[in-house]
């Protein structure tokens, strides 16, 4: 009897966690530029790049911060991630000298930049400007 009473409060947390929690949206790895001109350039999304490094220590923890952020928002902004040792010339090309830095880019132009570890204060900020001009308000009169 107690076992049952243990796997039946487990079974309605699991059902609580799957239809509760917002869905979602993967994170791309960029593997090349077509990959970055179909994910990027030209999606209609809104997306946040994260540039990043592989043995950057300040990369390591940014992510997990923007995810939750994004996640939070329950945005329907994307999140792209871009190593700047597999792709140079991407990085090169958005003036990227310094990671972390995270740029967003709606309609394949860059909207703003963000340089260095941030808190989740500033980055909540950050997403939630790129949302709001993803969605204008309309006026009622």
């Amino acid at each position: 009897m107690f076992l049952s009473k243990i796997t039946k409060g487990y079974l309605v947390s699991f059902k609580r966690t799957l239809f509760l929690t917002p869905v979602r949206k993967s994170i791309i790895k960029i593997q090349d530029q077509n990959d970055f001109n179909k994910y990027v350039v030209n999606s209609k999304e809104p997306v946040i790049v994260d540039f990043f490094a592989t043995w950057c220590g300040p990369c390591k923890l940014l992510q997990p911060r923007i995810e939750s952020v994004i996640e939070e928002l329950n945005s329907t902004v994307n999140l792209v991630k871009v190593d700047i040792d597999e792709n140079t010339e991407i990085a090169m090309q958005y003036g990227v000298s310094v990671v972390p830095e995270l740029v967003a880019i709606k309609d394949g132009k860059v909207l703003a930049k963000i340089i260095g570890l941030q808190d989740e204060e500033k980055l909540r900020s950050f997403v939630t400007k790129l949302v709001d001009e993803n969605n204008p308000k309309k006026e009622t009169l």
